[in-house]
């Protein structure tokens, strides 16, 4: 079996791939619409949001330990506020439709972290008080400081309070994917690791669009973890059980 791969179309996920066919043939698709792609069949193997393995544990299986993750601040997965994040208990907050992870760790760091009371969710077509990118967007926009003076990278809140990485997407695999083909792909996977990371100029070249100098995306791509280390799966295993008790309290509001 040789299985079909997904590929977000985000920088941080390039050190995965080579410039191959593989890379090419790859079905791409944002973070919160690969999750449908994978649970349908459509993809076998795809650096899927974390939260598809807590809402279909039967379904999914992680991949070799590899995956996106971050130590400290993202760089991309901002919130930018105009008022400070603490005050934002009934505000409105607008969110890029492309997010599945990302506005559920916000949820969690508004009611855990900061004691923020209900707030709504819009898209960012939407007037709203703050908004939420993540992404290539969230990493080439910047901030107004006039009309948004207030900044989180969450990532950063989350490493703050916890201690801990935070994990937004593993490699992984459908359950009908042979233990045998998921092991070819995460060595493909590794193997191109390896190499783009000691040289990530050949990242540079394939992606001119983000207008980014070489050292800058050298300088991104240090940012992540991509094998997934005892501390890595820990804040996994943390942002599961925040997210699982956030669920319980919005059932009961």
């Amino acid at each position: 079996m040789t299985p079909r791969l997904g590929r977000i179309p985000y920088l941080n996920t390039e050190p995965f791939f080579a410039d191959d066919e593989v890379r090419a043939n790859a079905v791409v698709e944002v973070p919160s619409r690969m999750i449908d792609l994978a649970r349908l069949g459509a993809v076998d193997i795809a650096p899927l949001p974390v939260v598809a393995a807590f809402d279909h544990p039967a379904v999914f299986r992680p991949v070799g330990g590899l995956g996106i993750a971050a130590a400290g601040a993202a760089r991309s997965v901002f919130l930018r506020s105009q008022v400070p994040i603490e005050d934002l208990s009934g505000s409105c907050i607008g969110v890029i439709d492309e997010t599945a992870t990302s506005v559920r760790l916000l949820k969690v760091l508004l009611q855990f972290r900061f004691d923020v009371g209900h707030t709504t969710f819009v898209g960012l077509d939407q007037p709203a008080d703050a908004a939420l990118l993540i992404g290539d967007k969230a990493l080439l926009k910047s901030r107004n400081p006039h009309t948004h003076p207030y900044e989180l990278d969450l990532a950063a809140e989350w490493h703050a309070w916890t201690g801990l990485p935070f994990v937004f997407a593993a490699w992984m695999a459908h359950r009908d994917v042979p233990p045998a083909a998921a092991a070819a792909a995460a060595n493909y996977f590794s193997a191109n690791l390896d190499a783009n990371l000691a040289d990530p100029t050949a990242i540079h070249r394939r992606r001119p669009d983000l207008g980014l100098s070489a050292q800058a995306v050298a300088t991104y791509l240090q940012t992540f973890l991509y094998r997934f280390d005892d501390s890595a799966w820990a804040g996994l295993d943390h942002f599961q059980e925040l997210d699982a008790r956030l669920t319980a309290v919005e059932r009961v509001a």
